[in-house]
């Protein structure tokens, strides 16, 4: 795997932190590794970081590239899949989402976005380009998983309202950090300005900061359903939880699943 030093992420400085944030989240996974297992591989994950998808599919020995715009994310997932004895069964692709990727036409059985990754592009132009992509790849059985969040209104104004600490995790070495949010909410767009801070406070209280900043771009229902329409998809359903209960106004998730081919 080479990198292209012209992709960068506001992953790259924060890919430790990231990790520790979200190791033990898991709350997709049982539905990611049931579909997988219905459908099929070779499986593709846009937007894959550091691996926290790859690995449990790859343990079901089932066969998924990952592909990420973050060399450090990349490296992270280089190193699990190295330590987990995959290698074989997992490839690294860094790339955009967005753009034609190096990988061949109808060549998958399952793409996923996961976890508001199709949020980072930041229009609904790249959006549509990385689900027409997904289309490309994706073979006549092909079932395209997108998991965002509902951006209702409520949530939206409690996203904008003020700093949020959004968490606080114990390091190995026995430090703390903390994870800060501001987000500016822009309607007329419908983007989210996102400054992350993560405070890593050792023991005698020292702080040292690391912050980023990306914008995502928010994806209402009807919205989605257009899009995926327009990217080359012909059926879907949209779902409000991960055990696949309706979607409704005020469910928390939008989980989509969508296929290439009538079923």
């Amino acid at each position: 795997m080479s990198h292209d030093p012209e992709l960068t992420s506001p992953y790259d400085e924060i890919a430790d932190l990231y990790d520790l944030e979200h190791s033990d989240h898991d709350d997709d996974i049982a539905l990611i590794r049931n579909i997988v297992s219905v459908v099929g591989d070779p499986v593709v994950e846009f937007g894959c970081g550091s691996g926290r998808l790859l690995l449990p599919v790859a343990r079901d020995g089932f066969a998924i590239t990952g592909v990420d715009n973050s060399p450090a994310m990349l490296d992270r997932a280089r190193r699990a899949i190295l330590e987990a004895d995959l290698a074989d069964d997992i490839s690294l692709v860094h790339g955009q989402m967005e753009k034609t990727l190096p990988l061949p036409a109808e060549s998958f059985g399952v793409g996923i976005f996961s976890l508001n990754g199709l949020m980072h592009l930041r229009s609904q132009d790249l959006q549509i380009a990385a689900l027409t992509e997904a289309c490309r790849l994706l073979d006549p059985r092909g079932q395209l998983i997108i998991d965002l969040f509902n951006p209702t209104p409520e949530y939206l104004t409690h996203l904008g309202s003020h700093p949020h600490l959004e968490g606080k995790w114990a390091t190995s070495d026995g430090n703390e950090v903390e994870k800060w949010t501001h987000r500016t909410v822009r309607a007329s767009t419908q983007q989210i300005d996102t400054r992350i801070w993560y405070d890593a406070v050792d023991e005698p209280g020292l702080v040292r900061r690391r912050r980023s900043s990306f914008t995502l771009r928010y994806i209402h229902a009807a919205e989605l359903t257009l899009m995926l329409q327009k990217a080359g998809f012909v059926e879907w359903q949209l779902y409000g939880t991960y055990d696949l209960d309706p979607f409704e106004d005020a469910s928390d998730r939008l989980i989509v699943l969508a296929e290439r081919t009538p079923s």
